[in-house]
């Protein structure tokens, strides 16, 4: 019997070692669909859009607009936590509305969400760009936005660097102007902030100004009341409306109807090439429809090498409902 019970206990570790073995796994590494796929754990009847992820790795914060607590009325910035997993035994991804047992995780993660009780009002909130840092371990989470509260759409920003439940709410004085101004979002250095705003002849287009400023806080630096020199950025602009901008690393991506697309609002991406934008590139037809695809985020979600994950909502058929939340995998070699 003794003889026995120390073959099994054998055997049981054997196979347990050779499942924590990445020898033993089937698939090397992780990918992500080439195709669209809607994150149903996330999506409503109503619309559900405009996300904000602010972390490197499979445990997100995820942020997005949606109108689901007013029942298809006003915008709220609503939070649900995000796990992404690749099964490196059986190649499943899941793209999950939980943290499973990260509770560490969950309960600093959930910080955002007292930024987001000084964000939300009875008009509407939209285009939130949550950017994050780090201080003696603590999450700092800085929250960029667009309201509508004062009548035109204006950016702000809440901050827990200095008060733990988060600043009041901010308006972000040198992007905003007496139209409207949305999507706030800095490049990879943080040198600059690039915006859209139809400031420019009532249609939207793509604007940048800059902000280095190297001993001050991000906090300090969108408090700044002065005057800055607002660029508008014609090699990606167009005579249509251009929106939503995001940048990731060297590439910069962003939503317009201008002609040449696929039908209403497509997805486009340019590089930041010897210190230029490139002209726009249009996704293309695996991710771009005859619908509306609208406010494209990027990502590390830590199981592809070689791509990395977009998520962007879409009015097209076969949602729950309005505009939809989708993650796709873009190909690395897009953005490096």
């Amino acid at each position: 019997m003794k003889n026995t019970f120390l073959i099994l206990f054998a055997l049981l570790f054997f196979f347990s070692c050779q499942k924590d073995n990445p020898e033993t796994y089937k698939y090397k590494e992780g990918f992500l669909p080439e195709s669209p796929v809607n994150l149903e754990d996330f999506n409503t009847k109503y619309d559900d859009y405009n996300s904000t992820a602010p972390t490197k790795g499979r445990l997100i914060p995820f942020c997005f607009s949606s109108n689901r607590n007013s029942f298809g009325e006003n915008f709220d910035i609503i939070y649900k936590p995000m796990n992404i997993n690749f099964d490196k035994f059986t190649g499943v991804l899941e793209v999950m509305n939980n943290y499973l047992d990260w509770d560490v995780f969950f309960n600093r993660f959930e910080e955002v969400k007292k930024g987001l009780k000084k964000i939300n009002t009875q008009e509407n909130e939209l285009g939130p760009n949550a950017i994050t840092g780090y201080d003696f371990n603590d999450f700092i989470y800085t929250v960029l936005y667009a309201s509508d509260i004062k009548g035109n759409y204006d950016i702000y920003f809440t901050s827990n660097k200095t008060n733990k439940d988060f600043s009041e709410v901010k308006p972000v004085e040198f992007l905003n102007s007496n139209f409207d101004d949305l999507y706030p979002t800095l490049n990879e250095d943080q040198s600059k902030i690039f915006f859209c705003s139809n400031r420019d002849n009532n249609n939207f287009n793509i604007f940048s100004t800059t902000i280095n400023t190297p001993t001050a806080s991000l906090e300090e630096i969108l408090s700044d009341s002065s005057n800055h020199l607002i660029i508008k950025e014609t090699t990606i602009s167009s005579a249509y409306d251009d929106k939503c901008p995001f940048i990731f690393k060297n590439i910069l991506i962003f939503t317009s109807n201008r002609p040449g697309g696929f039908g209403g609002y497509d997805l486009y991406y340019c590089r930041f090439e010897n210190g230029n934008w490139s002209n726009p590139v249009n996704f293309g037809a695996k991710i771009n429809t005859e619908n509306d695809e609208y406010r494209p985020i990027l990502f590390d979600e830590e199981v592809s090498f070689t791509q990395t994950m977009m998520v962007f909502s879409s009015n097209r058929t076969g949602g729950k409902g309005g505009f939809d939340l989708y993650f796709v995998g873009i190909d690395n070699k897009l953005i490096e």
